[in-house]
């Protein structure tokens, strides 16, 4: 007969409200937890080592890409507008008064 469960301590909690006489030999095997999936860096994603790593590493970028990405982000940028919301004010007040 096999029974799951969770060691806290020196005490099993076992699954499914199963309980045992006391006095009952048992067995005990420890199953390894399961190992955490690793990333490109061979560290488990979002370790501290797996963050050390990528911080450490140079960049995946060339010079030319980082000029490229400022030329295409400057190049598509709108033009502001000179009036703002509230300039044509001194207008509509003067054209209040004349009324």
């Amino acid at each position: 007969m096999t029974i799951r469960g969770i060691a806290h301590g020196k005490i099993v909690e076992l699954e499914g409200g199963a309980s045992l006489p006391d006095g009952t030999p048992v067995e005990v095997s420890v199953a390894a937890p399961p190992t955490p999936e690793c990333g490109p860096s061979g560290f488990p994603k979002g370790s501290p080592e797996a963050i050390r790593h990528w911080l450490m590493s140079p960049p995946l970028c060339t010079p030319e890409d980082v000029d490229a990405l400022m030329e295409e982000i400057r190049r598509s940028k709108r033009p502001s507008t000179p009036g703002g919301v509230f300039d044509d004010l001194r207008t509509r007040v003067e054209i209040t008064e004349g009324i």
